[in-house]
């Protein structure tokens, strides 16, 4: 039943629904200009004199004595001489894009950019500059249209990594899964990456890769809130609840909270500053720590409860859900009270299971009218 419900993930905000998964980015970002086509035939360049080309030499060798002593405006101004006495060296061009883009004049570094690549099709370096004034975020389709030709060209970090977050903010989220698989193998400590993917793995329900792809981001330092979130949801998919049964001796320790890397579930009978413990790899430790990190929502206290009724739990489960009572919205109501209703039938409280049961299927009856008769039985 819970794999049925579906929750959407807003691009790096709180998934209404945490325990079964889709992650779907925000809205496309409008294009307001397109990539200049390359013509058929290259642009005829303008003849200069020897006498002027040397001149021209002489303005670049300048401003890039200037550009090395980070002296950008003046190198601008040098190099401006250079390119308008001789249009056609490319190198002029491309130091005089990067003089303005190390002073933020990036309109004007864009526009040098573009002249590049009108005229140089397959000119990468000036692709990459391009592409990363323009952002992924801000313009995708245009870094697409960019990037991807000069592919066959160069294969870099920053070019795929570059593809993949303009695939994933178009909601391309194949394409940006193998951008971003390409990334990591050129870049593997990119944590920012591994999550990404994780989010991608997560949206797709693929769930062992979803757990691969963020415990490596934590491993590499990645650490938030939705972060422990999501990873909750995935070892909840993964039927990963509790893990394995450990005890541990904490002094001081109460239940429920998280000590040394393991989430005190009870303390062990009998046995003083001992305790029945759960590993980070665990839905009830990602919980904790989500909370713990100030993320302390409906859903995922709906989410702990679930966790606990399906590791049986049942008084767990019942006093959370029991929390949740006048938060509960008119969409989530069906599932709540059908998920409530197994916690009194695992307390032996036959008659809370039923009435829970039956406020589930005045809810959605096209979804619960079937499950009285099996409840009645039962």
């Amino acid at each position: 039943m819970l794999a049925a419900k579906t929750a959407n993930l807003l691009w790096g905000a709180i998934p209404t629904k945490p325990f079964v998964l889709f992650v779907v980015v925000s809205a496309a970002i409008s294009v307001s200009a397109q990539v200049p086509e390359p013509t058929d035939k290259p642009a005829k360049k303008p003849s200069v004199s020897d006498a002027e080309a040397k001149i021209a030499e002489q303005f670049f060798q300048d401003g890039r004595k200037l550009f090395f002593q980070s002296k950008h405006n003046d190198a601008i101004a040098k190099l401006k001489k250079a390119v308008e006495t001789n249009p056609a060296k490319t190198s002029y061009k491309l130091l005089l894009a990067k003089s303005h883009r190390a002073v933020k004049q990036d309109a004007q570094a864009i526009k040098v950019f573009e002249q590049i690549i009108k005229s140089n099709p397959d000119h990468v370096d000036a692709g990459i500059e391009l592409a990363e004034l323009l952002s992924p975020q801000k313009e995708p389709d245009r870094v697409i249209a960019i990037l991807e030709p000069l592919l066959k060209f160069k294969h870099s970090y920053s070019m795929y990594h570059m593809l993949a977050e303009a695939r994933y903010q178009n909601e391309e989220l194949n394409e940006a899964r193998q951008y971003y698989e390409e990334a990591i193998k050129l870049n593997p400590r990119n944590r920012d990456d591994h999550y990404q993917l994780g989010n991608i793995y997560l949206a797709q329900k693929r769930f062992a890769k979803a757990g691969k792809a963020y415990e490596t981001a934590g491993t590499l330092g990645y650490s938030s809130g939705v972060f422990h979130f999501k990873l909750a949801s995935v070892y909840f998919n993964l039927r990963n609840y509790v893990g394995k049964a450990k005890t541990a001796k904490v002094v001081g320790g109460k239940a429920g909270q998280i000590s040394n890397d393991f989430y005190l579930i009870d303390p062990v009978p009998g046995k003083k500053d001992s305790f029945y413990v759960a590993s980070p790899r665990s839905a009830v430790f990602q919980i904790a720590k989500a909370q713990q990190l100030g993320v302390d929502i409906f859903d995922i206290q709906f989410l702990e409860a679930n966790v606990w009724l399906t590791a049986h739990h049942y008084e767990k489960a019942d006093a959370i859900y029991k929390s949740l009572v006048e938060k509960v919205s008119k969409e989530d109501a069906g599932l709540f009270w059908s998920q409530w209703s197994q916690t009194a039938l695992g307390l032996d409280d036959y008659d809370n299971y039923l009435a829970r049961l039956q406020k589930a299927i005045d809810a959605q009856p096209d979804v619960y009218n079937a499950t009285m008769s099996d409840a009645l039985v039962a």
